[in-house]
């Protein structure tokens, strides 16, 4: 039986092999160890990556370290608090996560369900509330459009990470700042 497409871990390396380059201008060892690190997080979400059928390798990869990511920081913490920034404005409703209004995020977030369907349940749940998170960003997201909409979702979450890690860094020790993410 032949297979038309290579599986995911070979497809992992490939990839791996199109940012050697990247990785090699990297500051110092110890960030070309990190990046080696963070690369093989994708590996522990193979069959999530094959199922997702993206013709574009890296979205699953980075995928797969923004929901790591996502997890690790959830145990990290006791219980998130819904983070909000902002001014108190009434137009500013960031827990709107129903926003059906946004049809561009919610086809995304549609495309993403053969990757969360192969995912064990806690695995699932964690990824199911990151992208309801996402929600909170739509007018952002719409607004660059149905042509890069992947882009834009995967930039809300690694910034909705941000903002977790700030405020729990602020949380541990109000006058320190985390040196250093995951």
């Amino acid at each position: 039986m032949g297979r038309t497409i290579p599986s995911f871990r070979i497809a992992v390396v490939l990839e791996e092999k199109k940012w050697k380059e990247f990785r090699k201008y990297l500051r110092n060892k110890n960030d070309r160890k990190v990046f080696d690190n963070m690369f093989s997080i994708a590996n522990l979400y193979n069959s999530a990556c094959s199922n997702a059928v993206n013709p574009i390798r890296i979205h699953p990869i980075m995928m797969s370290i923004i929901l790591h990511h996502y997890k690790m920081l959830k145990e990290r913490t006791d219980s998130f608090v819904e983070f909000d920034n902002s001014s108190n404005d009434e137009n500013n409703d960031i827990y709107d996560y129903n926003n059906i209004d946004s049809t561009i995020l919610k086809q995304e977030i549609d495309k993403w369900y053969n990757f969360s369907f192969v995912l064990r349940k806690q695995n699932r749940i964690l990824f199911e509330q990151m992208f309801q998170s996402s929600y909170k960003y739509s007018s952002a997201i719409d607004i660059k459009g149905k042509e890069n909409v992947r882009e834009s979702l995967l930039i809300s979450l690694i910034f909705d990470q941000h903002k977790m890690l700030q405020i729990n860094a602020v949380d541990n020790n109000n006058n320190n700042k985390l040196d250093c993410y995951l």
